[in-house]
This record gives C-alpha cells, sequence and structure tokens, in this order.
C-alpha cells in the first residue's frame, strides 16, 4: 500500500511539472508573438494649398471673426481641425486659426501638377491685375517650375510668370518704385526687371523670353513665349536714330521671324517690319530730320542690321516680303 502511494505522488508531481512546464512555454510564446507584432504607422496629417491671393486666418469659422493673419498663394498647410466650411490649421509655428474651404485647394503630392495647372489657370490669365494680386500670383509661378514634373506644365507656368511680372511691373505708379511695396517687390525682382528711363515705366528683360524660348525650343509653346519675346519693349529711346531703330527692329520682330520664318505670327512680325522700315525710309529722304552716319564703326553697325534683316525676311514665303527687302535696299542706298 505504501509503494502504490509512492507512485501516485510521483506520478501527480511528474503532471504538475509538466503542466506548469507547458504553461510557461505557452506565455513564452504569447509574450514572443506580442514583441514581434508591427506598431501601425500613423496616418500622415490632412493638407491643403492656399489657392487664392492674401487669405485670411480668423479666430473662429466664421466670416465676422477676427483675422490672425494672411496666407500668401501656394502655402501648404496641415489640417487640425475641420468643419463643413472651414478648416483649422497651423498657419505658423505653435499658432493656429481658421480658414475658409472657398480659399484652398486638398493637397496631394501625387496631384501637384494638376493642383499647379489649376491655380495658375485661376490668376494668371487677368488682363489687368491689381499689383498686389499680380505681385503674389508672380511670387507662386516663380517657385511653381521647380515643384512640378511634367516639362511643358515647367513651360507653361514659367512663361505665365514672365507675363504676370510684366503686369505687376506695369501696375507700379510712376514715380513710386521707391515706396513700399513696390520697393520689396522691385528689389526681390531685381534681376528680372529692367527700368525705362524715357517712359518712367518698368519692363520685364527681353532676354528673360529668349532664353526660356531656348529651354523649351521643342514644345509648342516655344514659338508663343517668342512672340512675347517680340512684343516686349526695349528700353530707352531711339530718337530718329537709325542704328537704334534698327536694332529694335532685329531684336524684336526680326528676331521672331529669325526663328519662325514661316510661323503662326509671321504674318504680323513682317507687317510690323515693314510698318518700321517705311517710317525710316521717309525719315531718310526729310532733309530737316536725316542724319547721316557719324563714322566708320556706325556705318559697319548699320551694314549688319541691313544685311541680318535681310537674310531672315529672305526666308520667309509670305508674297509681301518684297515690300520690306525693298524698303531695306533703299536704306541701303540712302545711307551710302
Amino acid at each position: 500500500m505504501k509503494k502504490l502511494y509512492r507512485t501516485l505522488v510521483i506520478l501527480v508531481a511528474a503532471s504538475c511539472f509538466y503542466a506548469g512546464f507547458a504553461v510557461e512555454k505557452t506565455s513564452a510564446q504569447t509574450r514572443s508573438v506580442v514583441k514581434t507584432t508591427p506598431t501601425p504607422k500613423p496616418t500622415a496629417a490632412e493638407q491643403i494649398i492656399v489657392a487664392a491671393p492674401a487669405s485670411r486666418i480668423r479666430a473662429q469659422p466664421k466670416l465676422n471673426s477676427a483675422q490672425l493673419s494672411l496666407v500668401k498663394l501656394g502655402k501648404l498647410l496641415s489640417v487640425l481641425e475641420k468643419n463643413a466650411d472651414w478648416y483649422r490649421v497651423e498657419y505658423a509655428a505653435g499658432k493656429s486659426g481658421w480658414i475658409s474651404k472657398t480659399l484652398v485647394e486638398n493637397y496631394e503630392i501625387e496631384r501637384r501638377d494638376e493642383i499647379y495647372r489649376k491655380i495658375a489657370d485661376k490668376f494668371s490669365k487677368v488682363k489687368t491685375p491689381d499689383f498686389a494680386t499680380a505681385a503674389e500670383v508672380s511670387e507662386f509661378l516663380k517657385t511653381a517650375p521647380v515643384l512640378v514634373k511634367n516639362d511643358s506644365l515647367k513651360a507653361d507656368l514659367s512663361f505665365r510668370r514672365l507675363r504676370v511680372l510684366s503686369a505687376a511691373l506695369k501696375a507700379i505708379p510712376f514715380g513710386k518704385g521707391e515706396q513700399f511695396p513696390y520697393k520689396n517687390f522691385l528689389q526681390a525682382n531685381g534681376k528680372d526687371a529692367v527700368y525705362s528711363e524715357p517712359s518712367g515705366a518698368w519692363l520685364v528683360r527681353s532676354e528673360l523670353f529668349w532664353e526660356l524660348r531656348k529651354k523649351y525650343t521643342a514644345l509648342p509653346v516655344a514659338e508663343e513665349i517668342a512672340w512675347e519675346a517680340a512684343q516686349n519693349p526695349i528700353p530707352g529711346e531711339c530718337e530718329g536714330y537709325i542704328n537704334c531703330q534698327l536694332y529694335m527692329l532685329r531684336e524684336m520682330e526680326g528676331e521672331y521671324l529669325n526663328f519662325y520664318p514661316n510661323g503662326k505670327y509671321s504674318r504680323l512680325a513682317l507687317d510690323a517690319v515693314a510698318a518700321s522700315l517705311k517710317i525710316m525710309v521717309a525719315q531718310m529722304n526729310n532733309k530737316d530730320t536725316f542724319t547721316p552716319l557719324a563714322d566708320n564703326s556706325e556705318r559697319a553697325e548699320f551694314n549688319r542690321f541691313l544685311t541680318e534683316l535681310r537674310q531672315i525676311i529672305s526666308k520667309m514665303s509670305l508674297v509681301g516680303k518684297a515690300k520690306a527687302l525693298q524698303q531695306i535696299n533703299q536704306l541701303g542706298e540712302g545711307y551710302k
């Protein structure tokens, strides 16, 4: 009986040992599973992009609420809270406020090209924008091309920027360039603008258009850029000086025809060239206004301009080119 009792005790002890071992093993396995389960990544903050110049940030989500700040066109904002008509956003470090949904677009990096084109379409085609609007749109379009992927869109945004910059410069009141906010704008765009003393106006540098045309020469927009360059005024006043007049003609409509002798605007360009040459011929025939070339260097420059214009116009297929070529020959004879 004692032997049977000792056997039972041994069996129970063994059973408890194996049961405890199994529980410990299961717990270890459970801990192992918990340790290797990946932690879910936090969802990225929703972003919006400001789609209107000088957009207001308000203290509360209502139009009559106090204005906290203004945010510029193209600024990205992180959404902290939203309701049906407003977003609460962080507009500066540690500062938040509400912006109307009518002033923004939802921003997704994979849709950036589409979003930037939409914003540019909305504002860059306004013919006569006020200075503040034109200046802010110009700033947005200055940075936008480096952020988009499509080359055609890069070219389009860069071209629009030059046109909007021109509108902003034209909106600067005469003699006010040294006053705020015009002075700040001119300092920020000093490399792209030039002052024309005779007209008292600021102009976009024409070489920017021609450089842009060269950069995107393979794209259809290149000819549009060239024609805009041909219409962009060159600073200064010729005051009847023949070499200056020929220079202007060569660098504007003449340069367009140099690249596009039979292009979309070749008729308009040729008509402009012929009209300018007609004035020069009449000036040459008027003894009261005729000023002969002073020296050999002026004569060499004069002949170079005539030769280049003759070569450019000769490449054209338009019937009307004969008149322009005749006028060039008349000038050559008259200034011998």
